[in-house]
């Protein structure tokens, strides 16, 4: 019943709110109220709540302490100063941990490396390297790669250039890294990416389970376990989302598990079917003795959920940005037309060397400033194991939530100047023409020290493996009039996609 009487309240309470707008805010810091706390400020902003919370952080000199509504535990210290995420990252990282916090809004992911803490995580990140780096897997990647280039995403963008079709970029960019994506976790091929459009049950699922996240960390406990009792709303959709990831993977662990006795029964190899799933069930060297079939889910699932959500809505953004920084996409042109071999391919060009990809210094500054300006994920989350007191002289205490901000950080005009709203590719170079390295804490779009992205040169290399096929042989042409913003979720990805129409070059 007091869920219900203080729900009613801040519900009654908005229209007042709004008449006193210019009273919450106190030079652009939200004011502390009785009993609510900070809350009018999300409550007015939500459906800006990113760019409010990088406003926050940065009229705060970096970190504020944001407080809740009172006897709720939905208070955290925001920050985006760099000293202070490079401590909580790399100097002091094991007293910051995901702990239950975290757990609590990611718990679809049950005990996956996304989850890990001490040993276990130091385990599994054991195997994430393992995997990626080795031979086979490198030798799956290009050939993945280059057949979903050829037959997915270039098939699709030439008949929806022919037809003149307006299509969702950010849709089409999250099939086609589905379909990757599914292919080196289980080997099998869902092809999201086709003509037909068919419908991609698992973006739908991983996106409610997002969403639910996001919520479940700016509401008080109370009001989101009650929603998930009464299996209603955003709870409901999560509920949801759990049983489908549960249904199919068990029908992919069971599939492939009957592929792999086979072929131990008959003493033949399945080839080049190399992938995650596989590694798991066959005891593989990179993965170490078959696991619970729960733990093998997780872990799968993990995989997924980097592959569907990730590049591709950097992709997505970079592609809007380049619309609006025509002069930046023409560099990107000249740079690939002078530095990349091609082959022919449908009548189009990509390229024929993948090593080459490295040459592409602009494009590389290019995905960068997009990085920055633009991250997968715009907060990070820890939780605080002892009582601490951080570089900037905020004190912590313990189990007190940490929430990072690095969408905020990648606009401050301290760290990256007065343009730093501005998309600059040429901030990320030398004058000596060289990529310049930037450090973690201070770009952390991959995160930094010890917990870093395990996948951040895959990402870059499918990124620039696919920017060069598209910018080569299309002209991508946003359609006017669109409302484009983030979507309020654990990743920032566009709430209405990007609508645009394809125009091949060549024609």
């Amino acid at each position: 019943m007091g869920v219900f009487v203080y729900l009613v309240c801040l519900i009654l309470a908005i229209p007042f709110l709004r008449f006193l707008h210019r009273f919450v805010d106190s030079n652009g810091l939200p004011r502390n109220w009785p009993f609510v706390g900070m809350t009018p400020t999300i409550l007015l902003n939500f459906h800006r709540i990113v760019d409010k919370v990088s406003e926050i952080v940065t009229k705060s000199n970096g970190t504020i302490l944001y407080r809740g509504i009172w006897f709720t535990n939905s208070s955290f210290l925001a920050t985006a100063d760099p000293q202070n995420v490079r401590y909580l990252m790399n100097t002091n990282y094991r007293a910051y941990v995901k702990g239950s916090e975290w757990r609590k809004q990611f718990d679809v992911f049950g005990e996956a490396l996304f989850n890990s803490d001490g040993e276990e995580w130091k385990r599994q990140r054991r195997i994430f390297h393992a995997f990626l780096n080795h031979p086979q897997f490198l030798q799956s990647l290009a050939r993945v790669l280059r057949q979903r280039l050829e037959q997915g995403l270039i098939k699709v963008l030439e008949h929806v250039s022919k037809q003149e079709l307006v299509v969702d970029l950010q849709d089409l960019l999250v099939r086609y890294a589905s379909d990757i994506g599914w292919i080196l976790a289980t080997g099998s091929n869902p092809q999201f990416l086709s003509i037909e459009f068919p419908e991609n049950r698992f973006h739908k699922a991983m996106s409610d389970v997002l969403e639910a996240a996001f919520y479940r960390c700016i509401m008080p406990d109370s009001l989101w376990k009650l929603q998930s009792w009464l299996q209603v709303g955003l709870e409901k959709k999560r509920s949801h989302a759990w049983k489908y990831f549960d249904d199919i993977l068990a029908e992919h662990i069971s599939i492939q598990r009957e592929k792999s006795n086979k072929a131990m029964a008959s003493n033949t190899d399945e080839g080049d079917n190399f992938n995650f799933l596989k590694c798991y069930l066959t005891g593989h060297k990179v993965t170490g003795p078959t696991p619970r079939d729960s733990l093998i889910r997780d872990n799968v699932i993990h995989f997924l959920f980097a592959s569907d959500d990730t590049y591709s809505l950097v992709l997505t953004w970079f592609f809007y940005l380049l619309a609006k920084n025509p002069m930046a996409e023409n560099k990107i042109r000249e740079e690939v037309k002078k530095n990349l071999s091609m082959k022919e391919a449908g009548g189009l060009q990509i390229p024929s060397c993948f090593n080459e990809l490295n040459k592409l210094t602009y494009l590389h500054a290019a995905f960068c400033e997009t990085l920055r300006l633009c991250p997968p994920i715009p907060f990070e989350f820890r939780t605080c194991a002892q009582q601490d007191i951080l570089p900037s002289g905020h004190r912590v205490d313990r189990n007190m939530r940490i929430i990072i901000g690095i969408h905020a950080m990648g606009r401050m005009e301290f760290l990256w100047g007065e343009d730093c709203h501005e998309f600059k590719p040429e901030r990320w170079i030398t004058e000596e023409g060289k990529l310049k390295r930037e450090a973690p804490s201070k770009f952390s779009a991959f995160l930094a020290g010890p917990r870093i992205c395990p996948g951040k040169e895959l990402s870059f290399f499918l990124m620039k493996a696919t920017a060069t096929a598209v910018l080569h042989n299309y002209k991508v042409h946003v359609t006017e009039c669109q409302n484009i913003a983030p979507k309020n979720s654990a990743f920032y990805q566009m709430k209405n996609g990007l609508m645009v129409r394809i125009k091949n070059r060549w024609n």
